[in-house]
């Protein structure tokens, strides 16, 4: 069994290397087969040639993916996850992250242990989890990410689920492919940061077994300006609730879908 990392990426050259360290210091202490994929969504700097320097520097292993022009984190995502089921073979796991050095990639073996021990097909490095911490964000966004966590808490539940808009989730192959069998073109809709949300909700429908791992997340350590445009992911996310209430309220019939196990 592998380990793949998605690393969606857009003028991240300043966060590639300490942020690759990392995973090469992970490498060196486990017995994981760990792969990079990059996908570079349109970088104007020089985040793709940073990236492979690196990764031939440091030894390790990586696929790059380049979009000509910048085409969201929504793109970015299915890239990536295209990718790795071109790519990887039955029994690996998909973890995606963000490339700018604030999640800790050393939480990835306890993400991966937790997958394979206990059968799960999601696991999310949680920031409401006991022992989670948030270091460096602004209150506007700790309050916007805490609110709608316990909007989707009430109006969507996925059992096991607190973090439905962190980005940092493990993946198990055979989930990707259900999805994608499932909705098709249609599993990516949202380009920008709220495809995330989108992506949980709509794996609800094959019933996934979903643990969360509580991170200690470091925005301090972003070098780089945030991407996120704040009142528009919180429109986006608003919609996609609503959105989401109104489908169950009409047509969400889970008893013609095969679930999991």
């Amino acid at each position: 069994m592998g380990l793949f990392i998605l690393l969606p990426a857009y003028n991240e050259q300043e966060s590639i290397a300490p942020l690759f360290k990392r995973f090469q210091l992970l490498q060196s202490i486990s017995n994981i087969d760990i792969k990079l994929i990059l996908v570079d969504d349109g970088s104007t700097d020089a985040t793709a040639k940073t990236a492979l320097d690196e990764s031939q520097s440091l030894g390790i292993s990586l696929k790059l993916v380049q979009h000509v022009k910048n085409a969201g984190l929504g793109q970015a995502i299915k890239t990536g996850f295209t990718t790795f089921l071109e790519v990887s073979e039955e029994g690996d796991f998909l973890a995606a992250m963000d490339c700018d050095n604030t999640q800790p990639p050393e939480l990835l073996m306890k993400m991966y242990d937790i997958m394979v021990g206990g059968g799960y097909d999601i696991a999310i490095a949680s920031r409401y989890q006991k022992g989670a911490k948030v270091i460096g964000l602004s209150p506007l966004r700790i309050l916007t990410s805490y609110g709608a966590s316990w909007l989707f808490r009430i109006a969507a539940p996925i059992p096991g689920v607190k973090d439905y808009t962190c980005g940092y989730r493990m993946y198990n192959r055979s989930l990707l492919i259900g999805l994608f069998d499932y909705y098709g073109n249609n599993l990516f809709t949202e380009k920008g940061f709220a495809c995330m949300v989108d992506l949980l909700l709509k794996a609800k429908v094959l019933k996934p077994k979903v643990a969360e791992i509580p991170m200690v997340l470091r925005y301090d350590q972003k070098p780089t300006a945030s991407k996120m445009k704040v009142l528009k992911t919180i429109a986006q996310t608003l919609r996609l609730l609503s959105k989401n209430l109104l489908f169950t309220w009409k047509t969400y019939n889970l008893r013609s879908v095969r679930p999991l196990r």
